[in-house]
């Protein structure tokens, strides 16, 4: 079984020390020769390298880039992605430095952070090179993280740009330096060099936080599963280039190799298994799961709960939350009973409960209207203050102005209607100021499973690929029914399985790219859902009121528009009480902005910053579609 070591003596995983460590000098006033010739003092200076590894929570949000969710502030940078808007100019400023909403989309624009952090790795692998003073268990483990650290550098940096310039040495003032982007192949040969060597220097002992040989098979599973996908391995452009590599369908198959040699680890050696619950992956720190997770405690800079909020400083249900759900994310969940879509014939759905039956994991990822999160009611009910009919609304009238009548609101702060619950920890009151301890999985057995499901049915295997979606439907609180499927109804299923058991994990944004499907999925209109409480004639203030509803539902034969309405009115009992429930053919209205996936294609890849392709002269060649 994996073993798990916990650092309490040294400087802890992510910039914390010991109390030892701090009545020492401080480390910017060491020399080079105290750091590199301390076991303690090298292995600090190696934690700084972590940096590389983002803070989701306070980065990311990256799932409102895609058609995962909704950002509420609609001037930020991340809005500005998710509406095409992206162009080399603006993108250096959705990294370090403005405002904090600015700040949020780091996670995409790396461009500079990281080829300042590869300076520091190569320095430190030349001087390990020679390093005599070590102990040698600590120098030929701090080696190996930092060929891991390089490697997973580089891989993020060709997963948002294609070809990147390798840079193998240091520098000096004095050198020429002339950099160009290097071939696609030729990273993710490079990346896999940095693992091979990587692995040499690690065992599969796993300390918190830190890396081990594990997570390296695991690296070698996504950047070759990344390298063999459509948008790098493209046989309508079978010659390789800066931005996509040369095709091979045995591409696949290393991707194939690459999966099963983690997922073996876990089937074979019993190093990993599925948690028997869904959030056991986010909410325990010894999940069974989890191959490689960053971990937070209450100094660090998590804010998780400041993003995500749904319990306020009170204790009751009046947070507010800003990465928002959208509708089509909670369409896309199964019915428990038949694994069918809503929209399917014969799925068990019913449009009285709409959100009834669904996949278990919905539940415990996303809070909608009529659920209950820590004991509470989820309430995202309006009162309309003017008379307004229910012929009104099924004609499209433009609604009046509202105000709060829930008893239980998220603060009338989900524009879309439904709260982001994955992330949330649900028993603590957290005030904007505050910090709290969750760690955040980079690499989890569920995903190995579904790498090799990919590469498998790519390889031609479907029954194994099927088998492994199977084996991620099977977890204990999940159970559900197996998919079946055939042919390209078999990679439609493996599209949505990510899809759901990935959920808000920063996949779908790079998945849809990867797979060239970021044009059909991003260019549907946003929607939400609503619940919106009428009083037909306010001059009688006990007149009934009626709850009216409006869902807009998947069609894939509307591409263009890509929803409908239902019309059903039905009866239902909510807070005590008895309502007229209405799908009428009024259109949501909110902020949410129309997702658009620029027709140039431009977006499938990030652009370089202009201030980039300046500096070096032009050496440096943008990417296409960005003028």
């Amino acid at each position: 079984m994996k073993k798990i070591l916990c650092i309490l003596a040294v400087a802890a995983i992510f910039f914390s020390c010991s109390d030892d460590f701090l009545d020492k000098k401080p480390l910017d006033k060491l020399s080079e020769e105290d750091v590199f010739n301390n076991d303690v003092l090298a292995e600090a200076y190696v934690n700084s390298f972590y940096v590389v590894v983002p803070d989701p929570f306070t980065e990311g949000n990256i799932g409102c880039c895609s058609d995962e969710g909704f950002f509420r502030y609609g001037g930020t940078s991340t809005n500005y992605i998710a509406r095409g808007l992206m162009t080399p100019d603006n993108v250096m400023y959705m990294s370090e430095g403005g405002n904090a909403h600015n700040t949020r989309t780091t996670f995409l624009n790396i461009w500079n952070r990281a080829y300042g952090q590869i300076r520091n790795m190569n320095d430190f692998l030349d001087r390990m090179k020679a390093n005599t003073t070590l102990s040698e268990a600590v120098r030929k483990r701090l080696t190996g993280e930092v060929y891991f650290l390089r490697a997973w550098t580089y891989a993020n940096l060709i997963e948002r740009y294609g070809g990147v310039p390798i840079i193998k040495k240091v520098y000096g003032m004095n050198d020429e330096f002339g950099a160009k982007r290097d071939m696609f192949d030729d990273c993710v040969d490079f990346i896999l060099e940095d693992l091979t060597e990587a692995k040499k220097h690690l065992s599969e002992i796993s300390v918190l936080g830190r890396v081990n040989s594990d997570v390296c098979l695991a690296l070698e599973s996504r950047i070759t599963l990344i390298a063999a996908s459509p948008l790098f391995n493209d046989p309508e452009n079978p010659e390789g280039s800066i931005v996509r590599g040369k095709y091979s369908a045995d591409k696949w198959e290393r991707a194939r190799k690459a999966a099963k040699a983690i997922v073996d680890r876990a089937d074979e050696d019993g190093a990993y298994s599925l948690a028997a619950s869904y959030d056991d992956y986010w909410k325990n720190i010894n999940s069974s799961e989890v191959i490689w997770a960053k971990y937070f405690t209450s100094t660090s800079s998590n804010k998780a709960q400041l993003f995500y909020a749904l319990i306020d400083a009170s204790g009751t249900v009046n947070g507010w939350s800003s990465m928002e759900p959208t509708e089509a994310m909670v369409l896309d969940y199964e019915m428990a009973a038949t694994g069918k879509k809503i929209f399917e014939d014969g799925s068990g759905y019913n449009p009285e409960k709409p959100w009834d039956g669904r996949d278990p994991r919905f539940y415990k990822s996303i809070a909608s209207p009529f659920g209950t999160v820590a004991g509470y009611e989820i309430d995202n009910a309006f009162y309309y203050k003017a008379g307004v009919t229910e012929t009104d609304f099924a004609t499209g009238k433009t609604a009046p102005s509202y105000e709060s009548k829930g008893k239980h609101m998220i603060n009338e702060n989900t524009t879309t209607g439904y709260v982001l619950r994955k992330w949330v920890i649900e028993d603590a009151a957290v005030t904007e100021n505050e910090n709290t301890t969750l760690m955040y999985p980079w690499f989890r057995l569920a995903e190995m499973y579904l790498n090799y499901a990919e590469a498998a049915y790519m390889c031609g295997e479907e029954e194994i690929c099927r088998q492994y979606i199977n084996k991620v439907r099977d977890r204990a609180d999940v159970r559900m029914p197996h998919v079946t499927e055939s042919g390209a109804a078999l990679f439609d299923r493996l599209v949505n399985e990510r899809r759901i058991e990935l959920a808000f994990e920063s996949f779908r944004y790079f998945d849809l790219r990867r797979w060239k499907l970021a044009p059909f999925y991003e260019n549907i209109p946003m929607a939400g859902t609503r619940l919106l409480v009428l009083t037909p004639d306010v001059s009688k203030p006990d007149d009934k009121q009626y709850l009216i509803r409006t869902v807009r539902v998947y069609d894939e034969s509307k591409n263009d528009k890509a929803y409908y309405t239902q019309n059903r009115v039905y009866e239902y009992e909510w807070l005590g009480e008895k309502y007229r429930i209405d799908y009428g053919d009024c259109l949501l209205s909110f902020m949410a902005p129309q997702k658009s996936f620029p027709a140039n294609g431009s977006h499938y890849l990030m652009p370089i910053g202009r201030n980039e392709i300046t500096k070096s002269e032009k050496s440096i060649e943008q990417n296409p579609g960005y003028n």
